[in-house]
């Protein structure tokens, strides 16, 4: 008898989204590096001789759910609890300590010793957390419910629609607008060539052709709306095209079609409301928007019925066009000016995350929708509800 399929937990996408968060994080603004002056390099970390309050709240807490994450994905990996608490431990101390290491090379960052070991405590407290949860039951109770509605090995779709929602809290040109993503890689770009003789290469004064003949055709037809309609239908479909590549129960599609449609919905208004002032916060409920999800509404409802593959390649259709329609946008200087106090302002303490989580999403989600529609072979089918995922079928 063949073994059966492999399980994938849906922490560990997570674990190492957490790690690259934590990085990012602590880095930020991610420029300025240099070599320590007037010091050398010393592996053991300083004393500070000042610590303050929220700093020591913020490692402790910033370690807890990678701590909590890691342990609980060696857990779900069937790893034996002790042996999983200290691999989760070691490797979130580890990454701290190097995190602090690196540090040395940022004149806007201090290597602190207290920030490891604080840092230590909280993933401590974290494995502890996942500890208590898989003693209780909670774990393997979360595994049979998601197995019986998704399936072994979707764990990596699941992190995806999980995550969807956390993008919008960003600023968009368009709402559900997601995946705006080669303009700040032109600016990235721009940075770290100026100077060189690359730059001129890399980048040129004048716009492509094309994008200069598609700016002239959309100054002088009137299509904003039906572009904004278009870019809130596509950017509702594509996570429930990832909802509908991780599960094929009808009756769950339509409990994930609905989460998403309310997330989308509660967390751009939160935006608005965050950015504009709460009186504001459903200036995007404009008529082309209501449009757009009236037309999500009705191709969620024709995704229902149909197969985990041909979702899949119909998810990534729509990524392509999602990213194709919000790089085509045009630019606007009021919203450039209103990012511009978004990042520097009240999302601050976010360190831009949202942004690039905002820009990336749809990439991430196109990647994941093509190796399951190019994976040659169904995904296991999970078990009708009340059935052990391994049972046969009657």
């Amino acid at each position: 008898m063949s073994p059966g399929p492999v399980h994938r937990s849906t922490a560990w996408p997570l674990a190492y989204v957490a790690l690259a968060l934590v990085a990012y994080a602590s880095f930020y603004p991610l420029r300025g590096w240099a070599w320590p002056p007037g010091s050398e390099f010393h592996w053991w970390l300083p004393k500070l001789p000042n610590e303050y309050a929220d700093d020591l709240a913020a490692n402790v807490l910033g370690y807890m759910p990678l701590g909590a994450i890691w342990c609980l994905a060696c857990l779900r990996s069937n790893w034996r609890p002790v042996l999983a608490a200290l691999w989760a431990l070691v490797l979130c101390s580890l990454w701290s300590y190097g995190i602090e290491l690196v540090q040395h090379f940022l004149p806007s960052r201090v290597p602190s010793l207290m920030d490891w070991v604080l840092n230590t405590l909280g993933a401590a407290w974290g494995v502890l957390a996942a500890l208590t949860m898989h003693a209780l039951g909670w774990v393997d109770l979360w595994h049979r419910w998601r197995v019986t509605w998704f399936g072994r090995q979707n764990g990596a779709g699941l992190a995806l629609v999980l995550m969807w929602p956390v993008g919008l809290l960003t600023p968009l040109t368009w709402p559900l607008g997601e995946g705006r993503l080669l303009p700040h890689l032109h600016a990235l770009l721009d940075e770290a060539a100026r100077g060189s003789v690359w730059h001129t290469w890399l980048m040129p004064d004048a716009p492509p052709v094309f994008w200069q003949r598609w700016q002239f055709w959309v100054g002088t037809h009137d299509v904003l709306g039906e572009m904004e309609a278009l870019t809130v239908l596509l950017g509702a479909l594509l996570p429930m095209c990832v909802a509908a590549a991780t599960s094929r129960h009808r009756s769950f599609r339509i409990g994930l079609f609905s989460l998403v449609v309310v997330a989308g919905f509660v967390v751009t208004s939160l935006s608005s409301g965050l950015n504009f002032g709460l009186s504001h916060a459903w200036v995007w409920m404009t008529l082309p928007s209501i449009w757009g999800l009236l037309g999500a509404a009705v191709a969620g409802w024709a995704l229902l019925a149909v197969p985990v593959r041909v979702a899949a390649w119909l998810g990534l259709g729509v990524a392509v066009g999602l990213v194709l329609l919000v790089h085509l946008a045009p630019s606007d200087p009021y919203f450039a000016q209103n990012l511009q106090a978004w990042e520097r302002g009240l999302f601050i303490k976010f360190h831009g995350l949202t942004r690039w989580l905002g820009q990336l999403w749809p990439w991430a989600a196109a990647a994941w929708l093509a190796s399951q529609a190019l994976a040659g072979r169904r995904p296991p089918s999970a078990a009708p509800a009340g059935q052990s995922p391994s049972a046969p079928n009657a």
